[in-house]
């Protein structure tokens, strides 16, 4: 048996196309040898190198056209971008624009977009040509929902690490041809101190279903000034909190005693905690009238109701 002939070093790390693979001197044999991954035609990676999305992008990268860029959902994942779980995963379709006049990309494992862009609507992203944050977040208006919307905007504006300026994201709404409803809708209920994509969606169900709008992150203290808990949303003339809670403060023991020390803490100094999970977000008007009650009975005089 003929022994498999080494990759050359700086073939090992990084996937590389079949053209650059012969002009390294392998054969189209040893470029069939099962170390070697194949994520798109044309393209070679090492089988040991983890096919995240950017890694995959890396490889499509060098054999897509010139000019061309990553968008939409790919995009969005560069930049690190809250979508939902069945739109994130390493084995979903890579989004590829080009710009008109030319014809979107037609391969395996690839969504082609034919789109107008300006200038600036693209940015060198780690060496990957891709969409701007505020072009990637308004091309997102074709496919997600309101809630899911928010949350990429929050996200990109959060005011520790902001990708995007609120001004840049009203712009760009402003400059695009689809999606405005959604959009000018989305650009109204965005907040740059959300902390996660469960808590922007949390705050779009209470603002747009007519209860009070709520701080949010904000400390609270007892009435002597002791700081009791910084909360994900507070309604302050009532006392109110909203807490999210994900899979990890059930599943971290130590997180589980901390939540209830806290909320126990919170409720002894006269707040109420409301404590909401992923399946409550799941099942909006019965969250809402939960919260609404709990209102009530601290002294808020209106009703639930969709707003507009």
């Amino acid at each position: 048996m003929t022994e498999r002939r080494n990759l050359p070093p700086h073939l090992q790390t990084h996937p590389f196309s079949v053209a650059r693979g012969m002009e390294n001197g392998l054969s189209t044999g040893r470029m069939r040898a099962s170390d070697l991954a194949r994520p798109f035609w044309g393209v070679r990676t090492p089988a040991s190198v983890s096919l995240s999305v950017r890694t995959r992008c890396s490889a499509l990268a060098t054999r897509m056209p010139v000019g061309s860029f990553f968008s939409h959902d790919t995009a969005a994942l560069l930049l690190g971008a809250p979508l939902p779980l069945h739109r994130s995963g390493v084995s979903t379709s890579l989004h590829v624009g080009v710009p008109l006049p030319g014809r979107a990309l037609r391969l395996n494992g690839v969504t082609g977009h034919s789109l107008a862009v300006h200038d600036t609507d693209l940015i060198d992203w780690f060496g990957l040509s891709i969409t701007s944050p505020a072009r990637t977040w308004c091309d997102l208006a074709d496919t997600l929902n309101l809630r899911q919307l928010v949350a990429v905007g929050d996200f990109l504006i959060h005011w520790e690490s902001p990708l995007a300026t609120f001004d840049e994201l009203a712009r760009a709404v402003d400059g695009h041809r689809r999606g405005k409803l959604l959009l000018h809708k989305a650009l109204l209920l965005l907040s740059d101190r959300a902390e996660s994509s469960p808590e922007s969606e949390l705050r779009v169900v209470v603002v747009t279903n007519g209860l009070p709008r709520p701080l949010v992150n904000e400390n609270v203290f007892s009435a002597s000034g002791r700081f009791l808990a910084r909360a994900d949303l507070y309604f302050k003339d009532y006392g109110e909190l909203l807490e999210y809670e994900g899979d990890q403060h059930r599943t971290d023991q130590l997180q589980w005693r901390r939540d209830l020390t806290r909320t126990a803490d919170l409720e002894s100094e006269g707040f109420h905690v409301t404590r909401v999970n992923a399946e409550d977000l799941r099942h909006e008007a019965a969250l809402v009238a939960r919260i609404a009650r709990n209102l009530h009975r601290r002294g808020w005089l209106g009703s639930p109701r969709a707003v507009q």
